[in-house]
């Protein structure tokens, strides 16, 4: 769909449930709505526990060709154990900024030693997790898992800390596969609209439309509707709308 057809086709949708009472949206608060659902429906794809197939991402062929725009793969030799860490194995590694949701990550240990060249997934973790693990021998990462907690942002880096099985001496290289933000979907130049407002989406001002796969341009559409009118008329709405969890 086009920017156009997308900004048409809200009003009609919007303006046939909400009435004429309900207030009309500009450009940018109908760019905003289009912009949240896009990011709620690519979660709910991502997690299984958001739909109601209870399927990841990958479960299917659509699936896989809706978020395929957004696949990327990053990886970094240069860990860092110069700041305070939570465990003697511990290393850091800056991740790209543009790291939405995480696919699948791995170790792999460059050292001398009897480890070099062994490779070992990471299973993500919190902070209260890892406190009660790391004191139970039988839950700490065995020799075939490493754990990732996330850390706070250091010198404008996103940044993760990485716990090993193995304290080696040796460099370790962190690879993940993700999806990448998506770009904002912005009806119209939100500068050149709203000249002295100053305002942006997701630090964005420029016109931009959906880079997701076509497919996925309605259901974005009508999840941006619902938002809307949960937000300028919930007593339409059954609690506010228990936003449906896409089965496609």
């Amino acid at each position: 769909m086009t920017l156009q057809e997308l900004n048409n086709e809200f009003d009609i949708h919007y303006n046939s449930i909400a009435g004429q009472s309900a207030p009309n949206l500009d450009a940018y608060e109908k760019s905003v709505f289009l912009t949240k659902a896009q990011l709620e429906i690519i979660k709910n794809y991502y997690d299984p526990k958001s739909n109601r197939k209870q399927e990841g991402f990958e479960a299917s062929e659509k699936r896989r060709e809706d978020l395929k725009e957004l696949i990327k793969n990053y990886s970094n030799v240069s860990g860092f154990d110069n700041v305070s860490k939570i465990h003697l194995s511990s290393r850091f590694f800056n991740i790209p900024e543009d790291v939405f949701l995480i696919i699948n990550e791995q170790v792999r240990i460059n050292s001398s030693d009897c480890f070099n060249n062994t490779t070992i997934e990471v299973k993500p973790v919190t902070h209260d997790e890892f406190n009660k693990q790391i004191k139970n021998p039988f839950q700490t990462p065995d020799s075939s898992l490493a754990w990732r907690l996330d850390y706070s942002t250091l010198n404008n880096n996103k940044v993760v800390e990485i716990v090993s099985p193995y304290n080696v001496t040796g460099s370790l290289e962190y690879k993940l596969r993700y999806l990448k933000y998506p770009k904002p979907i912005i009806l119209t130049d939100l500068s050149v609209a709203f000249p002295s407002e100053g305002l942006t989406i997701d630090g964005e001002t420029a016109q931009s439309n959906c880079e997701l796969n076509e497919s996925l341009h309605r259901e974005i559409l009508d999840r941006a509707v619902e938002l809307a009118l949960r937000d300028y008329k919930p007593q339409n709405l059954e609690s506010k709308i228990q936003l449906d969890m896409r089965n496609e």
